[in-house]
């Protein structure tokens, strides 16, 4: 009996190990109680979501300074060169640090300066989770800067040793839209590249809103060394987050896009006139889930969240239209989602009401898929600048907030993991959240290896 019990153990092992040869993606969190020209500052509360045991963390800075971070509180400098540079057109200085061994729910990181920030100190603090069983390591950094670039700004060139994380930071020009960073590249909601099991280190390049960037990029490996990546069948076609349109109760929202054949839409809003949305037409046979714990939740009232789906779009739309329950300003994010792995299904959603906190839980959510989109809403009065888990969408100068300093609509792609997501709320109010999941493909199965003899003892 011990020896079955070990076999299937070990076949369960092996399953879960196979589907979690990845990187993770936790956080990128931005520093607002940074002050200008002074020489440190404090990441707490209210700025970062609680860590998480065995991961990566890296601070970055930029001032208009030539200041370098200093080997404090933990915080390991890269080599002399890699993570530094001091440009006086465009004028930025920027610099990273990064260390292995942070504590498990820590909310407050601090980082040091050589001298004084000038007229700009920004902070921002990351955080990824190499892949299970594994240990992380730095294995390359290093720094460009263009004058006069705009649509395909550079960015940095590394050396890699294995399947690696990189990270990629410009500064002094904002890059524009959620898909700014050319693939394989994630456009993170502050602006940032993010390459998750990156197999090259080739530059890759990202778009701005002005002309000239100073850009610095870092890469970990682990100990897991190369191996191949997860499939990724689902991605992100389009997304688009339509400002202030008046319902009353009615509305047109055009699209920046045409909507394809056979995809996922996706559309919440969110309003502070206690409306929801009744129905929408256009692009395909919407569903609009109503009742209990579902997307349709309001906070005190008049705080309103509430959303809509298509499994399987018509092709051509290049508007909706969208009837609320009542009349008002209400704003929207909408998204089009693609697979190669089968058509869309509905899989999991819920809602919940919470008290007041600096770190405001999401919902979590039962997935059954072996492929899952998962859409994390929040109505954060007041807004929220970060969301753990989910590196989608960057909308320019508001994070993932669709209704700015309000409400925020955040989506992860390719996962199997339902558990909830955190936001940092700085106001340390009461919140709604909402999170709804679409399965593509076969549910999940855990396949054995092979060549296992059970033997009963």
């Amino acid at each position: 009996m011990k020896k079955i019990i070990f076999i299937l153990a070990l076949a369960l092992g092996f399953a879960w190990n196979c589907h979690a040869q990845t990187w993770t993606y936790i956080q990128d969190s931005l520093g607002t109680y940074c002050v200008n020209g002074a020489s440190s500052c404090t990441l707490s509360a209210g700025n970062i979501i609680p860590t998480t045991a065995g991961s990566v963390w890296v601070i970055e800075i930029q001032t208009t300074t030539n200041v370098t971070i200093l080997a404090t509180h933990g915080w390991t400098l890269c080599p002399a060169g890699k993570c530094h540079l001091f440009s006086s057109s465009p004028l930025r200085n920027v610099d990273m640090a990064y260390q292995f061994a942070g504590a498990a729910g820590s909310t407050s990181v601090t980082v040091d300066l050589s001298g004084g920030s000038g007229t700009i100190f920004g902070a921002n603090f990351f955080e990824f989770l190499p892949p299970a069983g594994s240990t992380a390591s730095f294995d390359d950094a290093n720094t460009t800067s263009s004058t006069s670039c705009t649509t395909a700004c550079p960015g940095v060139a590394l050396n890699i040793r294995g399947t690696d994380v990189i990270l990629q930071s410009p500064h002094a020009a904002n890059t524009s839209g959620w898909n700014a960073w050319s693939a394989p590249y994630t456009t993170l909601p502050l602006g940032e590249g993010l390459y998750l099991n990156a197999t090259s280190g080739t530059a890759p390049t990202f778009a701005t809103t002005g002309t000239g960037a100073v850009a610095h990029g870092i890469a970990f490996t682990s100990t897991a060394g190369s191996f191949t990546p997860p499939s990724n069948p689902i991605s992100v076609l389009n997304f688009t987050s339509p400002q202030n349109a008046v319902c009353n109760p009615s509305c047109s929202l055009s699209l920046p896009f045409t909507v394809g054949a056979g995809h996922l839409l996706y559309m919440e809003a969110g309003d502070i006139n206690s409306s929801f949305i009744s129905s929408v037409s256009g692009g395909g046979s919407w569903v609009v889930p109503t009742g209990a714990n579902t997307c349709r939740i309001a906070l005190s009232g008049s705080n309103a969240l509430s959303c809509a789906y298509v499994l399987s779009s018509s092709g051509g739309a290049t508007s909706l239209n969208v009837t609320m329950t009542g009349g008002g300003s209400t704003l929207f994010a909408i998204w089009e989602v693609a697979s190669t792995g089968g058509s869309f299904s509905f899989d999991a959603q819920g809602s919940a009401t919470n008290g007041a906190s600096y770190d405001t839980t999401g919902v979590a959510l039962s997935l059954t898929g072996s492929h899952d989109v998962v859409f994390q809403s929040a109505f954060v009065p007041g807004g929220s600048s970060s969301v753990s888990y989910y590196p989608y969408p960057r909308i320019p100068g508001q994070g993932t907030m669709f209704f700015n300093n309000q409400a925020a609509s955040a989506a992860r792609i390719n996962t199997t993991d339902g558990s909830a997501p955190h936001w940092v709320n700085q106001q340390n109010n009461a919140t709604v959240v909402s999170g709804v999941a679409f399965k593509t493909g076969a549910g999940i199965a855990l396949v054995p290896p092979t060549g296992l003899t059970a033997v009963v003892n």
